[in-house]
């Protein structure tokens, strides 16, 4: 595996990158927090914000009455509710029996907030909680929790990973690590600068974590259980951190999309920084649970028949396919999945008629799409009646400008 910086990829006009930017953390899971206490819940808000949530992603109920209301208004799209067990005035126990009775939400992890008595300890448990946590709480056991929930949901579907896509474009961007993590985490370390297409790993993988700071990096890691995840990471986001976070990684490919630049840490500093701050590690569980719930690869169904195809952008890069595609006149609908990202084309005679990423469509997601580096195709040759038209030109214009905005940076 290339662990060096490497000049890689062709010669393009080089693009004025930015400066370092404090590491930003993922998102995270759709937290619900019930407590009659208003101050306490901002606190436990505020402990999930600052190691990664979005505070829209973070939702608030005084009862286990108005979680029920609130959860039925935002038709139960929460992922795990983090409720005062010990107050009768907040009814958790009412809440858990109900959420476990509701087909609609016995998905929904439950973390129960008790006093140290073994008799409520129980007593949440039996009634449904997944997780406990013993007061006085903190937010490294909150978190710790939260992560322990977190890998037991199940993947996202493609539904749901379009609705989030939809969601994330037009709220506010997730919040900045905390500066003391990020400081930690740069002090001793090292800076690369990647041409694109330029090879950042690829073969077995060494304990390395690695963070963009401008630019952008496709990954693919193979874990220890044998599932592939593939994920893009942007400005401010990790990869390869899944390996300290106890889920192995048994090879990481990644090559830069962009012009960019990358940093890194080895193992021996990263377990220093761990053990400063625990809270760390926690936080890294929770990244490696939410890129298994949108990213892990799951093998397209085999359409078979006369003229179906798949394969890897990287054994086929996405301008050569469609050079193929309009060649040989092809007719049907190409589904190319990268980075958690899913783009699908309908083309009729070779020719471009219909380009979506969820919300959007047209000229910009073609546009999108020659830009991956890494991922994966399927061809299905036949076309759904009805197939809406949002590209009007000429699908070699179309491409070529694509490759033309690819190489200019824009």
């Amino acid at each position: 595996m290339s662990q060096s910086p490497s000049p890689g990829g062709s010669h393009l006009p080089r693009r004025k990158t930015e400066g370092p930017k404090t590491i930003n953390p993922v998102g995270m899971m759709r937290v619900l927090l019930v407590d009659n206490l208003i101050a306490y819940r901002q606190k436990m808000k505020g402990w999930i914000v600052d190691i990664g949530g979005r505070p829209d992603d973070v939702l608030e109920a005084g009862t286990g009455d108005e979680a029920l209301e609130l959860m039925a208004h935002n038709n139960y799209s929460v992922d795990v509710v983090v409720c005062e067990w010990d107050d009768d005035s907040v009814n958790g126990q009412g809440l858990v029996e109900s959420l476990r009775k509701n087909p609609a939400t016995t998905r929904i992890g439950f973390v129960a907030v008790c006093g140290n008595d073994p008799a409520a300890i129980r007593s949440a448990r039996g009634a449904g909680a997944n997780e406990v946590v013993v007061k006085p709480v903190n937010q490294v056991d909150v978190l710790k929790a939260l992560s322990e929930v977190q890998k037991s949901l199940k993947p996202r579907t493609d539904d749901t990973r379009k609705r989030l896509q939809a969601a994330a474009s037009v709220r506010q961007q997730s919040t900045k690590l905390s500066s003391t993590i990020a400081t930690e985490l740069r002090n001793g370390g090292k800076l690369g600068k990647y041409k694109r297409e330029a090879l950042i790993a690829d073969g077995p993988f060494r304990n390395r974590l690695s963070w963009v700071e401008s630019g952008c990096v496709f990954v693919r890691e193979t874990r220890g259980d044998g599932n592939e995840i593939e994920y893009r990471a942007t400005p401010g986001k990790f990869f390869g951190e899944a390996a300290f976070a106890g889920e192995p990684i048994v090879n990481l490919h990644a090559v830069a999309e962009s012009e960019c630049i990358v940093g890194w840490q080895e193992k021996d500093a990263v377990a220093q920084t761990i053990q400063r701050l625990p809270i760390l590690q926690h936080y890294f569980r929770t990244i490696t649970a939410e890129r298994y719930r949108n990213n892990v690869v799951v093998e397209l169904p085999d359409e078979g028949g006369a003229g179906a195809l798949k394969g890897t952008l990287e054994s086929l890069p996405f301008p050569d396919l469609m050079q193929m595609m309009t060649v040989t006149k092809k007719t049907g609908v190409l589904r190319v999945e990268s980075g958690g990202e899913v783009a699908v084309l309908h083309l009729s005679a070779g020719a471009l008629r219909h380009a979506e990423i969820g919300p959007k469509t047209g000229d910009d997601v073609v546009f999108k799409v020659v830009t991956w580096a890494g991922g994966r195709f399927q061809f299905t040759p036949q076309l759904p009646e009805n197939s809406p038209a949002t590209i009007h030109r000429d699908s070699t214009a179309l491409l070529m400008e694509g490759l033309r905005r690819r190489d200019a940076g824009e």
